[in-house]
């Protein structure tokens, strides 16, 4: 097990950072079964993406100890709360407390992540606080060590710490890397449809049955090694709760995947995204099925997890 308490070095900590917090798709998701913890046994593949929220965090004060002092701003004012009710407030109250360190911490969020959208900002924002706050107490844990944290505000966050290409077991925190997807044109189309993940849950039927796992790493090694040319096993689960219901999702999923290699819903929604081999197809794809008032992205694979910069080095 790696080491929880944050180690002091000896190197002078920066006063502020930015965290670059990318987006995830889910290129699989199965839901097994219904865990005895409240959660469910899922086997997904998670694939970062380069629509990013920042998160600019500032130690403006240093204390040994004690609770640190916590500010919250978010941009746009209003699309998520600026309390202890957002990720990123506590994943920093956790960072301090679990190594007994305090101080005044100004957090600074630009959302550009869609909320109640399947993509996993919230979680994503939270790990790039986790990396954040490791820079500037100059506290040096491993990554190990914040998925460890990370695991305790949310299923998704230790994944964002590594970022990349995972296939995520358990509740989504048992993580195993694939070789990294470097290729494909991807587009994500967010309607004016709010999907709650755990409204999303409950409505899975799981029954007594406790479904097959079905990714096979040397069969999925080798999709990748093609993507996005090629077949493509994935599915989503979740999509049988979620597409009879809203009659738009259903539409849009079923015309992208007239010309996209891969269309999934993005996690547990509402959020779709698309994987075409070129920007062609993408940019046609775009202009046939985004609506009036529905967002949308031409995104490429994002390498890695959250990043960390000085502030001295922001562009």
């Amino acid at each position: 097990m790696p080491d929880r308490a944050p180690r002091r070095t000896a190197a002078v900590p920066c006063s502020a950072v930015t965290a670059t917090a990318p987006a995830k798709v889910n290129l699989h998701l199965e839901v097994l079964r219904r865990r005895d913890d409240g959660y469910h046994e899922i086997e997904t593949i998670l694939q970062t993406v380069s629509l990013c929220d920042e998160v600019r965090v500032a130690l403006r004060e240093r204390d040994a100890g004690g609770p640190p002092r916590i500010s919250l701003s978010v941009e746009p004012s209003g699309s998520v709360p600026a309390s202890r009710l957002n990720l990123a407030w506590r994943a920093a109250e956790l960072f301090c407390r679990t190594g007994g360190l305090g101080g005044e911490l100004d957090l600074q969020l630009t959302k550009r992540i869609p909320v109640e959208a399947g993509l996993g900002g919230g979680s994503s924002d939270a790990a790039a606080v986790l990396a954040a706050c490791n820079r500037l107490y100059g506290t040096g844990l491993s990554p190990g060590s914040l998925e460890e944290m990370g695991a305790e505000l949310g299923s998704d966050v230790p994944f964002f710490i590594r970022g990349g290409t995972q296939v995520a077991r358990g509740r989504g925190t048992d993580l195993q890397p694939l070789p990294g997807i470097n290729k494909g044109k991807f587009l994500i189309v967010k309607p004016d449809i709010a999907l709650r993940t755990s409204d999303v849950y409950a409505g899975l039927n799981m029954g007594l049955t406790l479904r097959s796992p079905k990714v096979n790493i040397r069969t999925v090694e080798a999709l990748i090694a093609r993507f996005p040319t090629g077949s493509w096993f994935g599915a989503n689960r979740l999509e049988e709760v979620v597409l009879p219901t809203q009659p738009a999702l259903q539409r849009l999923v079923q015309s992208l995947r007239e010309s996209a290699t891969v269309a999934l819903m993005c996690g547990s929604g509402s959020a779709v995204f698309a994987v075409f081999g070129d920007e062609r197809r993408r940019d046609e794809a775009w202009q046939e099925v985004v609506q009036p008032g529905w967002q949308a992205w031409a995104v490429d694979p994002w390498p890695g997890g959250v990043r960390v910069r000085d502030d001295a080095d922001r562009a």
